[in-house]
């Protein structure tokens, strides 16, 4: 459980930064010649506008390269290559390598031959995967990946491409034909998963050495999707399901199809023969429409040598009204002093429900899907499967037991632990509890849990102490009390929970999220570290990390009028 929150929390703190590289904020419009080389059919697509401090962020981190290729990931990486072929090898080379560059910031320029301060572009051409960096050193760039041959036994070679010289590293053992190409051109270092079978212009658009006749440069694909969901222009990525639906229902539809034909060369298998069929075409074309896939955005509030703060978006649109409509109503109420923003807590959580509405909004969207007129046989199937799955009578049940309930959550500011005893010496914690009624949601529990019978809540507006309802927090030495204030029942211990108690108190239930999250990690791992100390286990050095980084993090999940949307917060000091 311990490693898996440590590592739950190291990625997490991985996402948000990645959010941050890959997508920030500072001009008003994107303006990057290198959009140029983009298709505009690109089914995936990431870009860095602005420039953002890499070794900046690396340490704010503050992760050694023994942390993070520590003993258990080099044993994992030594038994995946011991038995594989070298291009499995020349993979784990590169990871292992990566890894310790990370760990020692002020070489990554040294190592990678990327800009300390860089742009970035991610995106497909056709089937081949293709990632660019700013560099300023191409030679230190190349050397990344040569490394990594000689540790694998991988075989590159320099090939040249209308004069324009690069590298081919052979991965045919995974995939015949399968290659490694690395680049370096106008500033620009590329790395593209490619394919010999490919012709030489596709090869040439991967290599960024021709610009699509439609590209992301000469048409308003950005702007667009900028100014429908309310992004930031400067930072921008998405993924397409309508050129993943062309892909999968024509031959040539995009160049994506194009290159997923190279795959069958005895012909497209008969399975997927339906899915080329008129029918399916203009049902997946429908489909894609109205669920057109992700859309993602962020943005850099700071970066100076005091430390970094960025936050960033994710975006499911629809547009469907039933299934946007039912998707808000399975939202309900959190406090809005948790709702994603950072806080000055160790940590919070809170799950918004509004229980009453569960059953009619998840019917509302599950008519939505079912009532669809689909006429291509494997959407058919699988809307049939649907019908004869309704969850409604689960969901009644759930709303009986739980009628009027919209949220709950917990927040911890603090606790210490006596090491001889294992016992909490104190704690400032809060836990809240909000319903259209909180009396008579206690008097629908204790019908269905007869323990809960002897319980008495306070009156609006007063409180008691927990004493006279749970005893063995009493036992604790805690004086823990529950009050009563509006739509809220607020259980607390500590003077920070009581007056954040005091502010949730007087809020309004209001539908506005699913779920919430944050966390100050150096808060969080120190305290972890006192429990870990009192039960004799030794120091995971992954924790000592998590103790020396400044970071908190905040992250939200809810529907807004355009679809589902997650949002991240994070600030890190130096």
């Amino acid at each position: 459980m311990r490693k898996t929150l440590i590592a739950a929390a190291i990625i997490a703190a991985g996402v948000a930064g990645y959010y941050a590289i890959n997508k920030t904020s500072s001009p008003a419009s994107v303006n990057l010649s290198e959009l140029e080389y983009v298709p505009a059919d690109t089914a995936l697509f990431s870009g860095q506008f602005t420039a953002i401090d890499l070794v900046s962020y690396l340490k704010s981190l503050g992760m050694s390269s023994e942390q993070l290729n520590n003993d258990e990931m080099q044993q994992a990486m030594a038994a995946l290559s011991a038995e594989s072929s070298p291009a499995v090898k020349f993979g784990v080379a590169l990871f292992q390598d990566y890894m310790t560059i990370l760990g020692a910031p002020d070489d990554f320029v040294k190592n990678t031959g990327i800009a300390a301060k860089t742009r970035s572009l991610t995106y497909l051409v056709g089937a081949a995967p293709v990632a660019r960096f700013e560099v300023t050193d191409a030679a230190a760039f190349q050397a990344f990946f040569e490394r990594a041959a000689a540790k694998s036994g991988v075989i590159y070679q320099t090939q040249q491409l209308a004069g324009h010289s690069y590298q081919v590293y052979s991965l045919s053992e995974l995939l015949d034909g399968l290659e490694l190409l690395v680049s370096v051109d106008r500033g620009w270092g590329t790395v593209a998963l490619h394919s010999s079978k490919l012709p030489e212009t596709h090869r040439a658009q991967a290599l960024a050495q021709q610009k699509p006749t439609q590209n992301l440069g000469n048409n308003s694909k950005l702007a667009d999707i900028s100014k429908k969901y309310q992004l930031k222009q400067d930072g921008l990525g998405f993924f397409s399901t309508e050129q993943l639906g062309l892909a999968f229902t024509t031959t040539d539809g995009n160049q994506l199809a194009k290159d997923l034909q190279l795959t069958f060369t005895g012909g497209l298998p008969e399975p997927l023969h339906i899915w080329h069929t008129a029918e399916c075409r203009a049902d997946v074309a429908m489909l894609t429409k109205t669920w057109p896939g992700l859309v993602m955005d962020a943005e850099i509030k700071q970066q100076n040598a005091s430390g970094m703060a960025m936050s960033s978006k994710m975006l499911f649109p629809t547009e469907s009204k039933i299934a946007l409509e039912g998707l808000q109503g399975l939202q309900g109420y959190i406090p809005s002093s948790l709702n994603g923003s950072l806080h000055s807590s160790m940590f919070y959580m809170a799950l918004g429900t509004e229980i009453s509405q569960l059953t009619p909004a998840i019917s509302k969207i599950w008519a939505g899907m079912t009532d669809l007129s689909l006429k291509c046989e494997p959407l058919v199937a699988v809307q049939q499967q649907l019908k004869d799955q309704n969850p409604m009578m689960m969901l009644a049940m759930a709303g009986m037991a739980a009628n009027g309930l919209q949220g709950v959550s917990v927040t911890i500011n603090g606790f210490s632990m006596d090491m001889a005893t294992g016992q909490p010496t104190s704690a400032d914690a809060l836990i809240t509890l909000s319903a259209d009624n909180p009396q008579a949601l206690l008097a629908n529990a204790k019908a269905m849990v007869p323990p809960l019978a002897g319980i008495t809540l306070p009156a609006d507006g007063e409180e008691i102490s927990v004493a006279e309802i749970f005893p063995p927090i009493a036992m604790m030495g805690l004086d823990a009390r529950l009050k009563a204030s509006g739509n809220h029942l607020l259980l607390y211990v500590g003077d920070k929970a009581k007056a954040q108690a005091d502010v949730i108190g007087k809020e309004k239930l209001r539908k506005n999220g699913l779920m919430s999250f944050g966390m100050d990690y150096k808060q969080f791992f120190t305290a972890m570290s006192d429990m870990i100390t009192m039960s004799g286990q030794p120091m995971p050095p992954e924790l000592e990390s998590m103790m020396n980084t400044d970071m908190q993090l905040g992250l939200s999940f809810g529907i807004d009028q355009h679809g589902v949307v997650i949002a991240t917060d994070m600030k890190l000091a130096e």
